[in-house]
Formats: structure tokens, C-alpha cells, sequence
């Protein structure tokens, strides 16, 4: 395998793990140059080849960001699979997270929410998926348990979930937005069985959608 094969596979890794959000910065390529002991021109051939495959977006002047998150190659599964793993798995992680979240932490979740809106209204429905992935793994990251990051975001299906929400009527996909406005609310309140429940609705309504098409 080529060094540049086994950056990317390290990056994916990195990114499945939780080290970068969705969105988020990427240290300069001199930084990460040293950190995989490879020489730049290296790095950034394994960073173009997930720009192709749009994992990672280049801004002129701004870097490389974070613009998707990499299919978890070790586990392959269709949507429906992941979903019901999200069901099983992600209200527990969130319950974990409404016990040890501060309110000064809950202003980041509080800034996705109008992302979300704006996205739905745009009939964006890319930036609506993203938000609402974005929002899990914020709310996870306070937890500060890399194995529980990781876990959360093998389930996650925002890849797979595109043409599920594009194929939506306007009413569904709202009422999917009101299931995650309804667990920023229970976190604000600070009431965990209530996150749990709010949570595990959201997924269900992922479930009904899947078994409609």
C-alpha cells in the first residue's frame, strides 16, 4: 500500500474517531506532515484525494476543513441497519451526555438548530443533513470518551440519508427538525430521561420514513 493510501486510511480513522467535527479546521499541512512522518507533497495528495471524494473541502486562504464524514469502511451496513443501531445506541449516549453537558456548552448546540431551520427552508437538503449530524456529535464530544465518539459516529448515517430526505415531503422533514429541537430543549432543562426519550423519537421518525419509501 502507498504512503499516501495509508494517510488517507489515517485521516479517515481521525475523523471517525471525533478528532475533527464537521466543519472544523484542519491543522496546517506542515503540522500534519510531521505528526505522520511524511514528506508534504505526500500529505497533500492524500488530502486531495478526500477532497475528490468530498470528505474534506480546501478554501483558498482558509485551509482544509471538514465537509463530511467518511463511510466506516470496517462495517459496512445499509441505513436501515444503521438506524436501528441509533435507536439502540444513541438515546444512552445522549442520556450520558445531558448528566455532565454545562450551560455554557449548550450555546454551540443552540447555534445548529437556526443552521438546520435555514437549511430546511432552503430545501438544502445537504446542509439540513449535516446540521443535524453536527448536533449529535457536538453533544457527544462533551461526554470527552473518544471509544463513545467513535461508536456515535459509526451509527450515524448521514451519508445514506440525501436521498431519503430529498424524496420527503416538507410536513416529514419538519417533524423530524421538531424531534431535535425538542432534545435541545430537554438539555436545556437538564432533564436526561427526557433527552433519552426525545432522542430515541428522532430516530423512530428516521425509521417510519424509511419503511414509507
Amino acid at each position: 500500500m502507498s504512503k499516501q493510501k495509508i494517510i488517507e486510511q489515517k485521516l479517515e480513522q481521525a475523523l471517525l474517531e471525533g478528532r475533527w467535527k464537521l466543519f472544523e479546521r484542519l491543522p496546517s499541512e506542515r503540522l500534519l506532515a510531521e505528526e505522520f512522518s511524511v514528506n508534504r507533497t505526500t500529505l497533500r495528495a492524500a488530502l486531495s484525494a478526500l477532497v475528490g471524494q468530498g470528505i474534506l473541502e480546501t478554501i483558498h486562504g482558509s485551509g482544509t476543513r471538514v465537509r463530511a464524514l467518511p463511510a466506516d469502511h470496517s462495517a459496512k451496513c445499509d441505513i436501515d441497519d444503521r438506524i436501528k443501531a441509533s435507536i439502540l445506541l444513541i438515546p444512552s449516549i445522549m442520556h450520558a451526555c445531558s448528566l455532565v453537558i454545562k450551560p455554557s456548552q449548550i450555546i454551540s448546540l443552540e447555534l445548529i438548530l437556526p443552521v438546520a431551520g435555514t437549511a430546511l427552508r432552503n430545501s438544502d437538503t445537504k446542509s439540513f443533513i449535516q446540521a443535524q449530524i453536527q448536533f449529535f456529535i457536538e453533544a457527544a464530544r462533551f461526554i470527552d470518551n473518544s471509544s463513545i465518539n467513535a461508536a456515535l459516529v459509526a451509527c450515524l448515517p448521514e451519508g445514506k440519508l440525501v436521498r431519503l430526505f430529498s424524496s420527503c415531503c416538507l410536513r416529514d422533514n419538519e417533524q423530524v427538525f421538531s424531534h431535535l429541537a425538542r432534545i435541545l430543549s430537554a438539555l436545556r432543562h437538564a432533564d436526561a430521561q427526557e433527552v433519552s426519550s426525545a432522542t430515541q423519537a428522532y430516530f423512530s421518525a428516521l425509521q417510519a420514513l424509511m419503511e414509507k419509501k
